[in-house]
């Protein structure tokens, strides 16, 4: 059955036919760029690099993601990525989900995430231009505001694709320069060795950091991650050509994307050059930003600025961008003046936009942690995966499932957190299961959330009635996901070639971080062989999966 794209017109939420490699490097460059660096470095500080498996198993849902879901977003005949909850699910429960999602993810969740970025780059700020924490905070609040007034969704992929290449120019100087003023990776390679801590890149068998692993990367990853991509790589993903060229604007940029990657992942390795005295009193997170202090001089700190400038604009202006959507283009225009024209949307949309960057800006002021932030993150989407997952390959999801999913896991973190300090049966039980699996407090909060957000949205789906067989029938004719539904001609699901090419790309995001410890400990022959090997087995993948994601293959 031949797919025929949906064309839509350009505005400032949404856009169409825009080129791979534009839509490709766009999507790389929303990544954790900013924030990610300053983890490791937190991590390396207290001695436990291994607990970056909390941020770096996301690459296992990615690699799903990329393989299960990129390429239906094409297929579907809406404009935003949150309209797929009205053309999906039907009844009363589609409406209520709708207005949910585009209220709690555009007014709670991205201003949430574009904090994170806020907090990253106000240290950044703070440090190279010696300035208090509140101007750094007020200048970024004013950039961001100005840049409201041209923040389009195809500005966005189009700018997107120019900053990533002053990025690499910045960070290739950078990384340069550090290497001739604090010390070369044979310096970072004797610091590893001759510390007290204990660097291990994956966790000695048997401790808790052990346990903390085995459920990042078996359990956290698709429970408590929304590895459907229904965010601004959804929306991306729907401005492609075609669905014919999603596996290339996915897959061929990480390719050459990984060296840099790579190249950013050693960057706080150079913390462990800096002298020690210099790091009392300073937050682990911070001290990321030391290293540019001590290496940089005079005017090359303006080059460590557009450094991270970048990535901040990036992901800020594309979070921003994205909630405008889901407040504007799903709730005002659907729910408050259904007759609005695209200009007026525009207006009210840049508003709500500025609305946004001071949401964020006030929960960046009383914010810490970039860490603490992710792990938020993670324990209010926890159970929710498995109903976007499933959404597109079960008729009998249906939207109240979707909606208890979000619902319950929004209220219970807190709920479990509350239990746990004022009450000694539950602190009681909480530790017990803690020393009785040698886990940590947080790897066994997502597996109680994630089991009891499962277990409620199971029982509502099944309570409450399915969704109509007209609404099924259409989103499976249209879309074609393959899977269980109600008519014959759904698709083909293709689930075993598509879970090898998964797995495939599951092991080669794992071996980026395997390279980088292969090179900061000077094995560099193996590094080579290793990267060579990525790059060939990505490009395998990428045939595969081109092949696999064709309307009759």
């Amino acid at each position: 059955m031949k797919i025929t794209p949906y064309k839509v017109k350009q505005s400032l939420f949404y856009s169409s036919r825009e080129k791979w490699w534009f839509i490709g490097f766009s999507m790389l460059m929303t990544g954790g760029i900013l924030t990610e660096p300053q983890m490791i470095t937190a991590f390396l500080l207290k001695g436990n690099l291994s607990g970056m498996w909390l941020v770096w198993s996301a690459g296992l849902g990615l690699a799903f993601g990329i393989v299960f879901f990129a390429h239906l977003w094409r297929r579907l005949p809406v404009k935003t990525e949150n309209e797929l909850l009205i053309y999906r699910f039907s009844g009363t429960g589609s409406k209520w989900l709708h207005i949910f999602r585009s209220l709690y993810v555009g007014g709670i969740v991205a201003p949430l995430g574009m904090s994170m970025v806020f907090l990253a780059f106000t240290r950044v700020l703070e440090i190279l231009l010696n300035i208090s924490f509140d101007q750094a905070l007020l200048a970024i609040f004013i950039i961001m505001g100005l840049g409201t007034f041209f923040n389009s969704l195809r500005n966005r992929i189009r700018m997107d694709f120019i900053y990533f290449l002053i990025f690499l120019i910045t960070l290739l100087l950078i990384f340069w320069l550090l290497n001739v003023r604090l010390g070369s990776i044979s310096d970072i390679k004797d610091a590893i060795k001759g510390s007290h801590l204990n660097f291990r890149l994956f966790p000695k068998f048997g401790t808790n950091a052990f346990t903390a692993f085995i459920v990042f990367i078996s359990v956290q990853w698709w429970a408590a991650g929304i590895i459907d991509l229904p965010s601004t790589e959804g929306q991306k993903l729907m401005a492609a050509r075609s669905s014919e060229t999603i596996a290339r604007s996915i897959i061929l940029p990480r390719i050459l994307f990984a060296f840099f990657l790579i190249v950013i992942s050693i960057i706080p390795f150079y913390i462990l050059l800096i002298e020690p005295s210099l790091l009392n009193g300073v937050d682990k997170e911070t001290a990321f930003v030391l290293i540019f202090k001590e290496a940089l001089v005079g005017n090359e700190k303006w080059l460590a600025v557009v450094f991270f400038s970048i990535p901040f604009f990036v992901l800020s202006h594309n979070l921003q961008n994205w909630s405008g959507s889901l407040l504007v283009q799903n709730f005002y225009k659907h729910y408050i003046n259904s007759h609005a024209s695209d200009k007026h949307l525009s207006v009210v949309g840049t508003f709500a936009m500025l609305g946004v960057i001071s949401l964020a800006t006030i929960i960046t002021f009383f914010s810490d942690s970039v860490l603490g932030i992710t792990k938020y993150f993670l324990t209010i989407t926890a159970g929710v995966g498995p109903v976007f997952i499933l959404r597109w390959y079960w008729h009998r999801v249906n939207a109240w499932a979707q909606l208890s999913a979000m619902t319950m896991s929004l209220i219970l973190p807190t709920a479990y957190d509350l239990l746990f300090t004022h009450t000694i049966w539950y602190s009681s039980l909480v530790n017990n299961f803690m020393n009785w699996l040698h886990m940590d407090y947080f790897p066994l909060k997502i597996i109680i959330l994630s089991t009891i957000v499962t277990i409620i949205w199971i029982i509502v789906m099944y309570a409450t009635p399915p969704t109509s067989k007209f609404t099924l029938n259409r989103f499976a004719n249209r879309v074609q996901p393959g899977g269980r539904w109600p008519i014959k001609n759904s698709g083909n699901f293709n689930f075993f070639q598509r879970l090898i090419i998964a797995f495939i790309l599951s092991g080669n995001f794992i071996l980026i971080y395997v390279i980088l410890w292969q090179l900061v400990n000077e094995f560099y022959i193996f590094s080579i062989l290793l990267f060579a090997g990525h790059v060939f087995t990505m490009l395998v993948a990428y045939k595969l999966l081109q092949k696999v994601n064709k309307p009759n293959g």
